[in-house]
């Protein structure tokens, strides 16, 4: 038997949430895919290809998996923000043409398109949320998925429950009352029913 931390499947699985060092070898895993000896033969547009297709493609099955601390979110960010720019690890705030967050707008704004880190795993996150709640035949829907309370807290905000025959609806937690839920509506009583009751 192994002892925890162990990488499984390619996610390393831990007790609690991991740390920067930790993820480390993500950040190298990243970082080794620079191809700083042709760099500087690639123009801006094929740097960005690369940022996009590859850079920003690795992490991505890990931090599915788990929230990563905001160190390593943006030590993979520098990483593409050096490459893209300057054609190597890191750039300084000259060879910087345009603001960060404004290159991860999306191309239709303007904007180069680049994929956020964080609000792609986090909208990754809650697709497995609605699809644990629309398409209970997937293989994965039985497991009990951990999702943060602030994970949780948008997934309910975005969504409002229409009553039909009750089986796919949560009594303590969808927004059923109004455009409200018990959670809301009553939050002391909602925290006085116990953890497996609020799933009926």
């Amino acid at each position: 038997m192994a002892e925890l931390p162990i990488t499984y499947l390619g996610i390393p699985l831990m007790v609690r949430r991991p740390t920067a060092a930790q993820l480390q070898p993500l950040v190298n895993k990243v970082r080794g895919q620079l191809p700083s000896w042709k760099a500087r033969l690639m123009n801006k547009a094929g740097r960005l290809a690369t940022v996009k297709s590859i850079l920003c493609a690795i992490p991505i099955h890990q931090l599915l998996s788990f929230a990563p601390p905001i160190k390593t979110i943006k030590q993979l960010e520098k990483i593409e923000r050096g490459f893209l720019w300057a054609g190597r690890e890191a750039a300084n705030g000259g060879n910087c043409h345009v603001n960060w967050r404004r290159t991860c707008c999306p191309i239709e704004l303007g904007c180069l398109g680049i994929p956020d880190l964080e609000r792609t795993r986090l909208a990754l996150r809650l697709r497995w949320l609605w699809l644990s709640r629309t398409d209970q035949t997937r293989a994965w829907s039985c497991l009990g998925l951990q999702f943060s309370a602030d994970e949780r807290a948008l997934f309910f905000a975005c969504i409002e429950t229409v009553l039909g025959n009750g089986h796919t609806s949560l009594f303590w937690d969808d927004r059923w009352i109004n455009g409200r839920s018990i959670s809301e509506i009553a939050p002391q009583l909602h925290a006085c029913i116990p953890k497996r009751k609020r799933k009926a």
